[in-house]
């Protein structure tokens, strides 16, 4: 088996996680090919085979992305529509929903999948097609599509049709689209539902909206989302998994088409742990922290 490693070069630890991950692959006859913008923060041999990001997913059968939500973010966005299953592994972070094996038990969870006693779940991506009068841009997000009033004073005005089919004029600081996957990151900060990662469904969660009566929606992953911010006079912002964003110049017109990829992400999950243990553990369910 092959190994990608990439990771998050500002986390220091991954200095000394890398190079001993290297010499533990060695010992247990695995390939492993180091993405290159990580290789230059390590101290490693020359002759280790390394790679860009991009071409992990052709070249390996399992990536392991050391970090957080963050890292484990752009690893899928950049190798996700190979195919090629993920791991994330956390290098300390403690909210992070996405990092499946803690640091401390890396190799315990490497030797499982080296005997295949591991599950692979595969989780939904949304493609977004933005439109404007420039011309067309797709983007691609695990998390969530997020439009907002990128830091302008005022409420935002936001269309939004299923199908063809009007739902409702959003009026606040906008709207999140997220997947089931996105529905423990700012969707849920939002007061959005929680989801199992594996529901074929999205979310339209209104971003602190002027009526009360506005909540969120969830649809089948089957329908097609138009979004028509108004910009006359505003500042609107887009955001894709949080970490790519452009701005709508004033009184530009734009559409934005939102639907489930052509592809999903493949997730490495251990046998031993489910999505409900995960809840329990980040958000501190089942613990009465009342005080008489």
């Amino acid at each position: 088996m092959t190994f990608g490693i990439t990771g998050n070069t500002t986390k220091g630890m991954i200095k000394g996680v890398v190079p001993e991950l290297i010499r533990w692959l060695e010992q247990n006859n695995c390939g492993y090919i180091l993405d290159a913008d990580l290789v230059n923060s390590l101290t490693v041999s020359s002759s280790v085979k390394t790679a860009k990001l991009s071409q992990l997913g052709q070249m390996c059968d399992v990536v392991l992305a050391f970090g957080g939500d963050g890292t484990i973010l752009t690893t899928a966005r950049v190798v996700g529509a190979s195919g090629v299953s993920i791991l994330g592994v956390n290098l300390g972070g403690k909210l992070g929903f996405l990092a499946e094996v803690m640091i401390e038990e890396l190799y315990h969870r490497l030797s499982d999948i080296l005997k295949g006693d591991y599950v692979i779940l595969e989780r939904l991506v949304l493609e977004a097609k933005i439109c404007q009068q420039t011309g067309e841009k797709i983007s691609y997000a695990l998390n969530d599509v997020v439009i907002d009033r990128g830091g302008y004073s005022r409420v935002i005005r936001i269309d939004v049709f299923i199908d063809e089919e009007y739902l409702n004029t959003y009026l606040g600081d906008g709207i999140i689209i997220a997947t089931p996957t996105g529905s423990t990151a700012y969707s849920l900060s939002a007061y959005g539902p929680i989801l199992l990662p594996t529901l074929n469904c999205m979310i339209i969660n209104p971003i602190c909206p002027h009526t009360l009566g506005v909540r969120p929606v969830v649809i089948p992953d089957s329908c097609e989302i138009r979004v028509v911010p108004h910009v006359e006079g505003k500042l609107v912002t887009l955001s894709i998994d949080g970490q790519v964003s452009q701005q709508f110049i004033k009184n530009e017109s734009v559409v934005i088409y939102i639907h489930r990829a052509n592809y999903k992400v493949k997730w490495i999950r251990t046998k031993d742990r489910t999505f409900y243990d995960l809840l329990r553990a980040k958000l501190n369910w089942g613990i009465d922290r009342r005080t008489v």
